[in-house]
């Protein structure tokens, strides 16, 4: 019978397409979901809390949600004014409780957003993939990329793939509402993939009346970038005071030879390459939609195209979507809603050697590095047109909902939806690129999810003040991805090799001879099913309560542990409307929010699950992964991965949440503030081991972090007159972490570079602090003990080498007089806004701000140690053609330590390259004019604004390096391989008749 029941769901659902739909009147600046509560008194707490439709006699279709949750809205009027291709642009300093990083401006490329603090160890860019929050549009949790591919990736640079933003396939035209749910009060509905916080993304639905055309479009520019571009003679005057105060012969004769003869032009000619790989890049887009209909049957349909070029590297992405609902009304209480949403993603990528050398998993030889004069760059440049790098990326959402309403209190809900991405990668590099060898390699990826929610909900209202919600509910979440992968060579190879057929005496194929090096496919997939129910009621008006409870169960774990019961409590009291206050005409609005909930954190791997794990560990150290061997698959035990401990469990999600809204003087004054615990249990953990043990690590339950802090948004209309407004904001976040637990009772853990340790902040860098310099051999300090100089790490110090703190004051430099010092997160980071209203003209202006967060200026360390950077086997030497600029950084306060050194004098882990990077930006400035006339009026125009804006515009900040929010996910400034965001003007228009 059950397989009947989802026989005839899945039949009716797949008649009409499209998810329920929302209008809101309220779409202010960031503000608590209680800041308003007037405006949401009928949105009561909701049972399943996820977007129920309901049929109102105004024919609007409404979105109920909780008054108890903390949520932060996006202002989208002002957002749709800016040039933003993804969601995670229209967030950055716009809402509080969320940290953005960008590590490049690259058009398309993914970033990544933390909401309340990252809830893992951040390792590498796996990691990054686990701590992103869910994505939900129309009440439906989005699918994005998983980190599986890299299982397969020697470098740590890009994920295999297109590496695109999946969220650029949503075009801000479309969408009605942003909300940030940062408590389970909020987000509990989700489940699972509420863990790491939700954004919600409310689009807009289809009008009822007359038919209605709108036409959204804007065209802008990108200023191009200025930097100082230097050529052989800085590089070798640079070089040159190191070498006459510490080179030895063998080391004089190892000079660079483009660096010898300052009469060669490609090296000491102008320095001129920026003309070739910078430039001022053109945005536009444009959208149109139609909708109208009767109450019984009414449509919603757009279309847009966007393209946004950037200034570094002739990069760029251009973006194509589609979407299309209905509403259908056939009988009295029976509501279809269906949505069907297509998108086309195509990113022209950057040219990075050292993404090219990840991509062929080939170290080229580095001994001389491209010119910065563009006459001889061209050469280079010529060449790359040869080369194909085709990035793309669709995307169909298709999402329907059933409404059926009976018996006056009850309402039966059937939502089905299908989230599917494909992307595809093909790329070809020549021979001249290649060291006489060309590449080329083909990506084939796919994401797919399918949801099926059911529920039946009960509402009543007792006596006119007892309102009562009971709802039950069944969700089922399936999802899939998968990649096929191939790479080939032409030419020797050190690795077996698999000829393509060919007819000819050489057996040359179709592909030139190209001897197939990498070809795997794999797939992974997991299923979530969950029952819920939720009992919600509220007195009066006053006092709102609500119990959610799920039980949910995953295909990740094993039957011993598959379940887990997650519930949620969350209370409010709207004290605004007691008697005793109600005659108080100063205050509008007084309201106390509270939550406590757990939620499970779903695994994303499918080796938990029990028994045996494999892999194609079958290479050598270093380079693991081969995926033959004499032309035939291998699998092996999987070493890297690690050794998996049987019995692995849920890791937990507990987040307690308390909050204050304030209305005063009409709301004419709003504040909210929220104070929040944010506690992650039973985490797994690969702990390091033995290399003698076969396997990289451990991996295991165990670890518990935590994180809290408070979130505090004041909005005022300082003036309110007819003709003139003026209103300001302002909002701050802080954020604290700590480490409460490791694996097996463990205090202390080293990985990666990183110290970890109970009780501490888990954002912390581990550093050696730095005091100067040893001027002379007699400087360095001898131990009394053993009439031994110092030593780091057994290697005696000399004359020229970094007078490094000997905390343990043993005599020996080592890990152990290392710090954790700095945080990589800010202390403390927000916005203040301004608006200006008059007459029809309107003025915003957006700052934003972080203090407190330290960066690890690595690209000045990387200038300084030209020495162990020079020509190695290693991706370390390689120069970017941007190379050929002075790094951004306060040299005066570098010592000329000796480069050649054994100590590895200039490691970027030490106080030295230590910098304060906070920052206060004006991120945008817009100006807009609302035309009003009579003709307009006859015409039946009913909107036309005109507006301008201008975006990055001015940054302050101490830090001496570049643009201190263009850093890597960890901290790191890596120079030229982070891209800050350019100056960005724009002029558009909105028309609506």
């Amino acid at each position: 019978m059950k397989y009947i029941y989802l026989l005839f769901f899945l039949c009716l659902c797949t008649l009409e397409i499209q998810a329920q739909r929302t209008l809101y009147r309220n779409t202010g600046s960031d503000s608590s979901s209680t800041a308003n509560a007037d405006s949401i008194i009928l949105s009561r707490v909701t049972s399943t809390k996820r977007d129920t439709i309901g049929y109102l006699p105004n024919n609007e279709l409404f979105l109920k949600r909780s008054v108890n949750g903390a949520v932060s809205t996006v202002d989208i009027g002002e957002v749709k004014k800016l040039p933003y291709v993804s969601i995670d642009q229209m967030l950055l300093g716009r809402v509080t409780g969320v940290d953005i990083r960008t590590p490049s401006a690259e058009p398309g490329k993914r970033n990544s957003v933390f909401i309340r603090g990252t809830s893992s160890l951040l390792l590498g860019n796996r990691d990054i993939f686990y701590a992103q929050p869910a994505y939900v549009v129309d009440g439906v949790p989005l699918i994005m990329d998983h980190a599986f591919a890299y299982d397969i990736q020697r470098f740590d640079f890009n994920r295999m793939g297109t590496e695109t933003n999946l969220l650029s396939f949503l075009d801000v035209n479309d969408i009605e509402r942003i909300e940030v749910l940062k408590d389970f009060g909020a987000s509990a509905q989700y489940g699972p993939n509420a863990a790491n916080g939700v954004i919600s993304i409310t689009t807009k639905a289809p009008r009822v009346g007359q038919m209605q055309v709108s036409v959204n479009a804007y065209a802008g520019l990108s200023l191009r970038p200025q930097v100082d571009a230097v050529n052989g003679k800085y590089e070798s005057d640079f070089r040159l005071p190191f070498y006459q105060k510490y080179a030895n012969e063998t080391q004089w004769r190892s000079f660079p030879r483009y660096l010898a003869d300052s009469s060669q032009a490609r090296y000491f000619g102008p320095a001129n390459w920026d003309d070739l790989f910078l430039r001022n890049a053109f945005t536009d887009g444009i959208q149109a939609s139609v909708s109208g209909g009767t109450p019984l049957a009414n449509f919603r349909f757009s279309i847009g195209q966007s393209s946004q070029q950037g200034v570094y590297d002739k990069t760029g992405i251009r973006r194509y979507d589609v979407n299309f609902g209905i509403n259908i009304q056939p009988l009295k209480n029976l509501v279809f809603t269906t949505q069907v949403a297509v998108a086309n993603l195509n990113r022209k990528r950057n040219e990075f050697i050292r993404d090219r050398a990840g991509d062929e998993d080939y170290l080229f030889n580095y001994g001389s590095p491209l010119s910065p004069n563009k006459a001889y760059l061209q050469q280079y440049y010529t060449a790359l047109d040869n080369t194909i790098n085709r990035n793309k990326n669709n995307s169909a959402r298709i999402i329907a909902n059933v409404k059926y309403s009976f018996a006056g209190h009850f309402t039966w809900n059937t939502r089905f939806a299908i989230d599917y991405g494909q992307n595809f990668r093909d790329y070809f590099v020549p021979t001249s690129l290649g060291e006489g060898n060309s590449y080329v390699s083909n990506f084939d990826g796919l994401n797919k999810r399918l949801v099926l929610d059911n529920s039946l909900r009960y509402e009543n209202t007792f006596s006119g003040k007892h309102h009562l919600e009971v709802t039950l509910g069944q969700y089922g979440q399936w999802d899939k991805w998968r990649y096929d992968y191939g790479r080939a060579y032409k030419g020797s190879s050190d690795y077996i090799k698999i000829y393509q057929p060919g007819s000819d005496d050489q057996k040359e194929g179709r592909f030139g001879n190209f001897r197939l090096m990498f070809n795997t496919k794999d797939f992974t997939q997991s299923r979530l099913a969950s029952f819920y129910s939720n009992i919600g009621y509220n007195f009066d008006g006053k006092y709102f309560i609500s119990l959610y409870v799920r039980r949910d169960g995953t295909s990740y774990l094993d039957t011993d542990h598959r379940w887990l019961v997650s519930p949620t409590v969350s209370a409010s009291w709207k004290i605004s409307q007691e008697d005793f206050l109600k005659n108080a005409t100063w205050l509008n609005n007084l309201q106390l929010r509270g939550s406590w909930g757990r939620v499970g954190r779903l695994l994303m791997d499918e080796y938990y699950r029990g028994g045996p794990v494999y892999n194609v560990d079958a290479g050598w150290n270093g380079v693991p992964n081969m995926s033959t061997y004499n032309a035939f698959p291998v699998i092996n035990a999987g070493y890297t991965t690690g050794y998996i401990v049987p019995g692995t469990s849920w890791p937990v999600v507990e987040q307690l949440n308390g909050g204050i809204d304030i209305g005063l003087f009409q709301n004419r004054v709003r504040a909210s503030l929220d104070v929040y615990a944010k506690t992650d249990r039973n985490l797994v953990l690969k702990i390091p081991t033995l290399e003698e043990e076969g396997y990289t690590g451990i991996v295991k339950n165990g670890m518990t972090i935590r994180n809290y802090g408070y979130e505090l948004s004041v909005e005022a209309d300082v003036v309110g007159r007819e003709k003139f407004r003026w209103t300001t904001g302002i909002s701050a976040y802080t954020n604290q972490n700590k480490l409460l637990a490791l694996p097996d009772g463990l205090t202390d853990l080293v990985i990666s570079q990183r110290r970890f340790l109970v009780g501490k902040p888990t954002d912390r860098y581990w550093l050696l602090i730095n005091e100067g310099i040893y001027n002379s051999d007699g400087e360095v300090p001898v131990n009394p003990a053993t009439g031994k100089k110092m030593t780091y790490q057994g290697v005696t110090l000399r004359k020229g080498d970094p007078r490094w703190k000997d905390l343990d004051g043993n005599y020996d430099i080592n890990d152990k007089d290392r710090v954790m010092k700095g945080r990589l997160s800010p202390a403390v980071m927000g916005s203040f806004t301004n608006t200006f209203y008059y007459r029809d003209w309107e003025l915003n202006a957006l700052v934003s701000y972080a203090f407190g967060r330290k960066i690890i200026n690595q690209a000045l360390a990387n200038r300084f140690d030209f020495a162990n950077r020079e020509g190695i086997d290693d991706p370390k030497a390689i120069k970017e053609i941007s190379w050929w600029s002075k790094v951004e950084g306060d040299y005066s306060k570098v010592p000329a330590y000796n480069p050649w050194s054994a100590v590895y004098a200039y490691q970027p882990d030490q106080t030295l390259f230590l910098a304060d990077g906070s920052f206060v930006k004006l991120r945008a400035v817009t100006l807009a004019y609302n035309l009003h006339s009579a003709w307009m009026k006859r015409s039946g125009i009913d909107h036309l604004r005109i507006y301008a804006t201008g975006n990055n515009l001015l940054t302050w900040s101490p830090y001496k390096g570049g643009d201190p929010e263009a850093v890597s996910y960890f901290g790191y400034d890596e120079g030229y391989y982070n891209w800050a965001a350019p100056r960005t003007f724009t002029l558009g228009f909105n028309f609506q008749f």
